[in-house]
């Protein structure tokens, strides 16, 4: 790793962290108007005692309704949180929910006190809005993200094994740390509960989905990606060949109006909330992630899961471990019933509207493995079977490359993303794959190596097959981000695998 590098690592929590709620509520997403911060009735007066222009804050009485906020209409602003906050950087300037957890695995014991923190804003955002959001803007109170937060409060956890519960608390906000553990499982339970009721789940499987409660244009596209709802419009009305899109062209144009449906924004704004934003894995725009159960959330909760009940135990709390690993198992089960391929030992995602699996190859093979769902004693065959499948088809030359679909989406052939180069090696390294393990995370360092010297910079993707920062999409934004020569989860997706590249040397 060279030293370029190395001090944009260092710097990078530093460039990214915003503490003032007011100076950092422009949203290069919409227009240039300074939009307003809203908070909380029950923070609004300590709220007005921290930030630089308390005019700009508009109170949100206890109960608000979220639908006004839905339409891309309404006055959109950043959403309150109680502490500085890390952004990805760019054009995102706001905290968002996975992007968040893979600085927490990479910097708890480096940063303790800001790790923590990060955590206790997505806790806050559990008790206060209802689910760890999509990020802390208004327009996206209808949605969540994929969500890794168990595996950030046991990652701060570990670390106080090592550092006084000074270090990451040193204001005295909590007791100790197992009182800030017991305030964390009540949200993550409540959060659980989110993912696991109401129109998450997928159809009659028991599993989950991701979803988003508005039908109106997002906003967030309406305002930066004004060429998004055209293209759909005239691929569904001139371009959709095959039965199966002839088939959703009936369900997300309107042939009367000329207009996309309702139900399309609602499956567009669904699939903003896996994260993969946009990629032809679940059909065009994957606008079909709404009518599937993917293999990436209901790990994510089977892992939740057995997080729960692990803290459980730490806490002593009676019955609740039984009681989690029960449904961790009943998940395991459902997911083996519906998203099971034999010929490959993978867990698939699973089309519940159309009884079908989709065995597009796609970087979230991993994610089974990452989630601890494989027994190592009595799906041996299943580990090899899936870890070669996965190598074969989504190794590149500079890293895992996100899916072999060549649709012109970002989160497809020839990109690949630091999330999901974490995702793959770390999973690699858990169930015994060192050498695999150990090449993924060397391509991504040499990758980021090789970028920061060329350009100066980290960045949010990469072209995994040329080696370099390059993007050219059709579907989505149309620039790859970067601020002030880092990213959030490239520059600690660095971290972690150079320290992976360290622990197995």
């Amino acid at each position: 790793m060279n030293q370029d590098l190395l001090e944009t690592l260092e710097q990078t929590p530093r460039i990214l962290l915003r503490s003032d709620l007011c100076k950092s509520s422009g949203d290069p997403k919409l227009d240039g108007k300074l939009p307003p911060v809203y908070v909380p009735e029950e923070e609004f007066e300590t709220a007005k005692k921290t930030v630089s222009n308390p005019d700009q804050l508009i109170m949100l009485p206890k109960g608000f309704d979220h639908k006004p906020f839905y339409s891309p209409d309404a006055e959109h602003g950043l959403l309150y949180l109680p502490y500085p906050y890390l952004v990805p950087g760019g054009r995102f300037q706001e905290m968002y929910g996975w992007d968040t957890a893979f600085p927490a695995f990479a910097w708890a014991d480096i940063h303790p006190q800001s790790i923590r923190e990060q955590i206790d804003n997505q806790l806050y955002q559990i008790k206060a809005y209802g689910k760890v959001l999509n990020a802390n803007r208004s327009y996206y109170l209808s949605r969540s993200q994929p969500p890794f937060l168990s595996v950030m409060v046991l990652r701060l956890w570990e670390g106080t094994s090592i550092h006084k519960w000074s270090e990451f608390d040193p204001n005295g906000v909590y007791k100790d740390a197992k009182e800030w553990l017991a305030q964390a499982y009540v949200q993550l339970s409540a959060f659980h509960e989110y993912w696991t009721s109401g129109d998450r789940l997928a159809g009659n499987t028991g599993l989950s989905r991701y979803w988003d409660e508005g039908d109106e244009p997002a906003p967030e596209v309406v305002s930066s990606e004004q060429g998004h709802f055209h293209h759909a419009h005239e691929f569904y009305k001139y371009n959709a060949i095959s039965t199966d899109d002839q088939e959703d062209a009936a369900l997300f144009l309107d042939p009367e109006t000329d207009t996309l449906t309702p139900l399309y924004h609602r499956a567009n704004r669904a699939m903003r909330a896996s994260g993969f934003d946009p990629t032809g894995h679940w059909g065009y725009g994957a606008l079909r992630c709404m009518f599937h159960a993917p293999a990436c959330l209901n790990s994510l909760l089977y892992r939740m899961e057995t997080d729960l009940a692990e803290i459980a135990v730490i806490l002593g709390i009676d019955g609740d471990e039984k009681k989690w690993l029960d449904q961790a198992a009943a998940r395991k089960a459902r997911m083996r019933e519906f998203m099971y391929f034999e010929e490959t030992g993978a867990y698939v995602d699973y089309d519940f509207e159309r009884q079908r699996l989709n065995t597009k190859p796609f970087a979230t093979l991993f994610y089974p493995l990452w989630a601890g769902l494989y027994d190592t004693e009595t799906e041996k065959d299943d580990i090899e079977k899936l870890v070669r499948h996965a190598l074969e088809q989504l190794e590149m030359p500079h890293g895992i490359v996100t899916s072999t679909e060549v649709s012109g989406s970002q989160w497809d052939y020839p990109y690949g993303w630091p999330p999901l180069q974490y995702m793959a090696f770390s999973s690699l390294a858990r169930y015994g794959f060192t050498e695999d393990a150990r090449r993924i995370a060397k391509k991504y360092v040499k990758l980021a190596t090789n970028v920061i010297s060329t350009n100066g910079s980290l960045y949010e993707k990469y072209n995994v097959v040329e080696g370099n920062a390059e993007v050219h999409v059709v579907n989505g934004y149309d620039i790859n981000v970067s601020e002030r020569g880092t990213f959030l989860w490239s520059a600690s997706v660095a971290v972690l695998a150079q320290r992976l590249l360290n622990t197995n040397a």
